[in-house]
């Protein structure tokens, strides 16, 4: 698994900066069991892989799409802290709204024995369906088009702004 480490005298890699010096490598460090390093192999491989890497080069990482992350995050904010309980429940009700909507909390008001009128059923009906007009209206080619469009011009200032002023600031960089 080292060969995916950087090679060279300033690598982080031990075996790595042995190898550079000509020196044998001896790992005084416990490693990990062998159940535990064939159950996690596989994965670690798939995520080492250069495809996958290449992605995320230039700081080009971020999804800005609605997420998971997103959801969980808009229920329990992450700039304060919570107990456990606190983000375990954040993060049920964020199951229940990414996989069902908010249609999908009226089941759960039910089981509760949380008696719901039919206001908050057409509240929360809207809700979702707001969403979704909102999500096929963002997902149309005239749509993406203009974002394309709105990001070429906002890169061309940038590059115009660094060309007058010079690189201030690049993700990921000191």
């Amino acid at each position: 698994m080292r060969r995916q480490c950087p090679t060279g005298p300033n690598s982080w890699c031990k075996f790595q900066k042995a190898k550079f010096a000509g020196i044998k490598f001896v790992d005084k460090s416990p490693a990990l069991p062998n159940s535990v390093v064939n159950s996690i192999k596989k994965t670690y491989m798939d995520l080492c892989d250069q495809k996958l890497l290449k992605k995320c080069l230039h700081g080009k990482t971020q999804n800005c799409n609605p997420s998971f992350n997103n959801v969980v995050w808009s229920i329990v904010a992450k700039e304060t802290f919570v107990e456990l309980q606190t983000l375990r429940l954040g993060i049920n009700i964020a199951i229940i709204l990414f996989n069902s909507g908010f249609a999908g909390l009226l089941s759960v008001f039910q089981k509760l024995g949380v008696l719901t009128g039919p206001e908050l059923k057409m509240f929360y009906w809207s809700l979702d369906n707001m969403r979704i007009v909102d999500s096929t209206r963002h997902s149309k080619p005239s749509m993406k088009q203009s974002r394309k469009k709105r990001r070429a011009n906002k890169k061309s200032k940038i590059l115009k702004f660094e060309a007058k002023e010079g690189t201030t600031y690049k993700p990921g960089e000191f």
